[in-house]
């Protein structure tokens, strides 16, 4: 791209800040475009085309690259108003860095006091949702729910129907919310074993399940227990 003259504004498009996580006007400071066509001798044939973009929020002034994509079999075909047969060609987008995950909760910091591993399995777990990777993120759950019985104190040579027991018969869960966690783990068993991917639902589902089992676990239960002693007692 040649220097900008005295003047002359810059060009402008919109765009996913990852800064900002959302769709922004950017200066763009460099664009290039690359025409792709592929065939074989059977007349089979596949065009597209990939444009690279070097912007900069407006906003919050974030430098980024973003990527976006085309090709002739990602085409949806619709009549117009007159019945003609028309096409439009879906784009798919990323950008460099990616957005920073706002799918976990607000609790998920306080992890690292309570169990370093457990964070770093549910901060991958993340990764994998975020990213739309549903049978990873299957996978992560039920290692979470694993590490999570551990750190509870839970005989980690026990299969998870004997964990699942355990965690019911300390209190930690009851008889519904054993359930759930039998689904989370069938899971995640068919997800490594079985190739079964969940659609997006169903997995946000199974990643609610185990948020309140975490949450109520690991944080609200604590915090509770430490009011106990703050709590006047009954007179006599």
């Amino acid at each position: 791209m040649k220097g900008e003259m005295a003047g002359e504004s810059k060009a402008t498009a919109k765009a996913h800040c990852p800064n900002c996580d959302g769709e922004r006007t950017c200066d763009v400071h460099g664009h290039i475009e690359k025409k792709w066509e592929w065939s074989d001798d059977y007349g089979n044939s596949v065009y597209g085309t990939d444009e690279y973009s070097l912007l900069e929020c407006k906003g919050c002034e974030t430098v980024f690259y973003e990527k976006s994509s085309m090709n002739s079999e990602n085409v949806d075909y619709y009549y117009d108003n007159h019945g003609d047969t028309q096409a439009n060609y879906g784009k798919e987008k990323n950008t460099y860095p990616k957005p920073e995950s706002r799918t976990k909760p607000a609790w998920f910091d306080a992890m690292s006091k309570i169990d370093e591993t457990l964070q770093n399995i549910l901060d991958e777990m993340y990764v994998a949702y975020d990213n739309r990777s549903y049978i990873l993120t299957a996978v992560g759950l039920r290692t979470a729910l694993d590490r999570a019985t551990e750190v509870l104190g839970i005989d980690a040579s026990m299969s998870f129907t004997k964990k699942l027991e355990a965690l019911k018969g300390g209190g930690w869960i009851g008889d519904t919310e054993k359930q759930t966690l039998e689904v989370v783990t069938d899971a995640g068993n068919a997800a490594a074993h079985r190739g079964w991917k969940p659609d997006d639902g169903e997995i946000r589902h199974l990643l609610m399940a185990m948020e309140v089992f975490l949450q109520r676990a690991f944080i609200v239960g604590k915090a509770a227990l430490s009011i106990k002693d703050k709590i006047p007692r009954r007179p006599k």
